[in-house]
């Protein structure tokens, strides 16, 4: 892609962002967005091919950094249950902010009735967990951790990481989120998961 095409390409990026923060995925429509960028909706389309795409490609930008680097702070150690710990507080931090809250819930909201879901499950999640279940696969050579399917041991751990505040979270029900109360939960995590897969 050329340099100009890619400064569009992020200038459309930035207004949507704005205006998704303004009103809302429902509130903003691809008439508004390329009225505020000043172009057609012919111009608009060449980039993108919905509001859906557009929406993904923000929340993968906004969130992008904090999960690549939580994600690669899986690194080979003699003492897997620290590792495990670090990318358990980073991890939870990461998903718990409430701007990544409101997009699960449309992108779940929206499941059905769009490719929205698997998109961002492809280039968001499953990415993500993969590495996980690739580090688990080298600690289990390590005999660190039993042998066992990675792929499942790496959602097995996603679950108890996430048990303790994914739903109340999803509901909207007030939970406070300090560093305290993520480091106490991230133990009992990696407590569990560490006795499940005893060697």
């Amino acid at each position: 892609m050329r340099k100009k095409s890619e400064e569009r390409r992020q200038a459309i990026l930035d207004i949507a962002a704005q205006m998704f923060n303004e009103s809302g995925f429902e509130g903003t429509s691809m008439s508004e967005i390329s009225v505020r960028l000043g172009g057609s909706k012919a111009t608009l389309y060449n980039y993108f091919s919905s509001k859906e795409e557009i929406f993904i490609e923000v929340l993968l930008q906004q969130a992008g950094d904090q999960f690549n680097l939580t994600f690669a702070s899986l690194v080979e150690s003699d003492d897997l249950r620290a590792t495990l710990q670090r990318f358990g507080a980073m991890y939870l931090q990461a998903i718990l902010r409430p701007e990544i809250i409101a997009a699960r819930r449309l992108i779940l909201y929206h499941a059905e009735r769009s490719k929205m879901g698997q998109v961002m499950y492809e280039r968001g999640p499953k990415r993500g967990w993969t590495m996980v279940a690739e580090f688990l696969k080298t600690a289990m050579a390590r005999k660190q951790i039993r042998e066992t399917d990675a792929w499942i041991a790496a959602l097995q751990l996603r679950g108890l990481l996430e048990a303790e505040w994914m739903e109340t979270r999803m509901l909207g029900v007030a939970t406070s989120v300090t560093a305290p109360k993520i480091r106490d939960s991230v133990e009992r995590a990696t407590d569990a998961f560490m006795r499940i897969l005893a060697p």
